[in-house]
């Protein structure tokens, strides 16, 4: 083959090489070699789902602004040991709702003139409170430290009561017979309920819950699962039946306390 004859050959490959590629770009641009149906993805999708947190987490979270709450009247000594019978002394939980100090709890556990002490963590030191919202009828009240007695504020979201569902995880931290931050988990048995509160008033759109409650849990945060207040703890019946004061409530009386800051006997 002489080289006139090669070059030419030459020319015609680069030729259709070249024609090739300008055709395999058309395809491409058209989609012509994309995944069919059955095939995989085009393209790996980097939006991730937030993981949902465990009971575990939620607790480790939320423990931090449960409280133990003791009250007792003029005259009875504070108390030196675990929680009796005959002590004197009325013992229940709390939890944090804000920064400036405000803790929610049940008005029976404060109910009456007295004392009232808050102990932020197992082993630390009582700090005095001042009680600024007493509601018999709803059977919740707000007490208030002082920043400087208490540095380490934790406030727990409070959540929603109308994204409460019947079903849904429900977890309880108290104090149960004094035993500090004690979690038990169930879920929400029901929605809607009433009960009686201390002044004989019928409490409405309680939620009720399976799990475990004892004496020394009233006040406590009933927690969904992402670690929202849905209630605060104050009656148990016992056999799995357990009641919290609906979340929308507590809304209202914390908005009331830090309105108007007067015990309401």
């Amino acid at each position: 083959m002489g080289g006139a004859d090669r070059a030419s050959l030459r020319a015609g490959i680069i030729g259709a090489l070249l024609a090739a590629g300008a055709v395999s770009a058309l395809f491409l641009a058209a989609g012509a070699f994309e995944d069919g149906p059955d095939g995989p993805p085009a393209a790996a999708s980097t939006t991730t789902t937030p993981a949902t947190p465990s009971v575990g987490d939620v607790y480790r979270r939320a423990r931090l602004g449960v409280v133990l709450i003791d009250h007792r009247p003029p005259g009875v000594r504070p108390r030196t040991g675990a929680p009796t019978r005959d002590d004197g002394v009325a013992t229940g939980t709390g939890f944090v709702v804000d920064r400036a100090g405000h803790v929610v709890t049940n008005q029976h556990i404060v109910a009456g003139r007295g004392t009232t002490t808050v102990q932020f963590g197992p082993g630390e030191k009582r700090a005095r409170a001042t009680v600024v919202r007493r509601d018999a009828s709803t059977d919740l009240a707000v007490v208030r430290v002082d920043r400087s007695r208490a540095p380490r504020l934790a406030p727990l979201p409070l959540g929603d009561s109308d994204s409460v569902g019947v079903g849904d995880p429900a977890l309880a931290i108290g104090n149960p017979f004094g035993l500090e931050r004690s979690l038990s988990v169930g879920v929400v048995s029901a929605l809607g309920r009433r009960i009686t509160a201390p002044d004989g008033t019928r409490i409405r759109d309680v939620v009720q819950t399976d799990a475990a409650i004892n004496p020394g849990n009233s006040g406590g945060p009933l927690l969904d699962g992402a670690g929202r207040v849905i209630g605060v703890m104050t009656q148990g019946r016992g056999s799995g039946i357990a009641f919290a004061v609906p979340v929308d409530t507590v809304r209202r009386v914390v908005r009331d306390a830090r309105r108007r800051p007067r015990p309401e006997r």
